[in-house]
């Protein structure tokens, strides 16, 4: 797919395309991602891929091995951990002001990204399902006052994310991903704290249960070391 010159940024266009499509394994894990061959894959020049690579480095997404090759990272089951723990963190520390703050407004818009992704679902859109599936946690974040919070999370949980997608390809989870939606958004209109808390727990924990098997199951997109396929 090209990138087209006239846009304001073409560093950023770039970084983004690419990064996108490692995110939802178009790029799988171990793929040669070398600039000339990223440069000739989105057709635009050297540099703006060259430093593309650099910040898809620094975030964990492709690993340098300097004069031999490039590759996209394998997904890291320690980092995994790592992130699902940041992110459940702050997910669960958010609630109480979420719930305070919700509005009828804010749970109908979360009931809307739902129904979206019932309609993806139907489709097998996995891409545009995992999308609203981060739109409606965005929400609860941007809801509780802290956008901030969901950024880090955005930055720093990117082999986390890529397993929530793979999960969704490959072992069918939108259902139960529609059902505690729904629930999330039945506390918010209730304003109910713990049912929020509980729901949220166990929607972040179901994921990371999830991760031992699916490195057994797809074995060459996982990077594993002992630490990290304890249960």
């Amino acid at each position: 797919m090209k990138i087209s010159n006239n846009s304001n940024s073409l560093n950023d266009v770039t970084y983004n395309k690419i990064r996108d499509d490692i995110m939802n394994m178009t790029l799988e894990p171990g793929t040669d991602v070398s600039v000339q061959k990223l440069s000739e894959r989105y057709g635009v020049s050297r540099t703006p891929v060259r430093e593309a690579v650099v910040r898809l480095q620094q975030s964990g997404l492709v690993e340098i091995y300097p004069q031999r090759k490039t590759v996209v990272s394998k997904i890291d089951l320690q980092r995994v951990r790592e992130e699902w723990f940041i992110r459940n963190s702050l997910e669960s520390a958010v609630v109480e002001e979420f719930i305070r703050k919700c509005s009828e407004l804010v749970a109908d818009t979360m009931q809307e990204l739902v129904n979206k992704q019932k309609k993806y679902m139907k489709k097998e859109h996995f891409l545009d399902f995992y999308c609203k599936d981060n739109r409606f946690h965005q929400l609860i974040f941007e809801t509780a006052g802290e956008e901030l919070s969901w950024y880090t999370i955005e930055e720093v949980t990117s082999h986390y994310n890529r397993i929530r997608l793979l999960n969704g390809k490959m072992n069918g989870v939108e259902n139960m991903v529609i059902d505690e939606h729904e629930k999330m958004v039945a506390a918010a209109r209730k304003r109910d704290i713990e049912t929020m808390r509980k729901v949220v727990t166990e929607h972040s924990n179901y994921m990371i249960e999830q991760v031992k098997s699916m490195s057994k199951q797809y074995p060459h997109f996982f990077q594993i070391n002992a630490a990290a396929i304890r249960t």
